[in-house]
């Protein structure tokens, strides 16, 4: 089996038991169960928002020389 089917069983095995330690703090009626997925979904959504922020601030940019045309080429040679 190569490497990213063991992550991908990996990360099934995990979410499978996630799942059930929700389920069971659910059943008995723990805060925690609730509280702890809220918290972390979100900070993963701020966490993505302030990586899409920094990729944009971070960015180099490129001035867009102008396209010579043949009407620009024309009346630059009209000069």
């Amino acid at each position: 089996m190569d490497r990213s089917r063991i992550g991908g069983v990996l990360i099934c095995l995990g979410t499978v038991t996630l799942a059930g330690l929700f389920i069971w703090g659910i059943v008995i009626g723990s805060y925690w169960a609730v509280a702890v997925p809220v918290i972390v979904l979100f900070l993963g959504i701020l966490a993505l928002a302030f990586w899409i922020g920094w990729t944009i601030a971070t960015t180099a940019t490129e001035v867009p020389k102008p396209e010579v045309t043949k009407e620009t080429s024309e009346a630059s040679q009209s000069k």
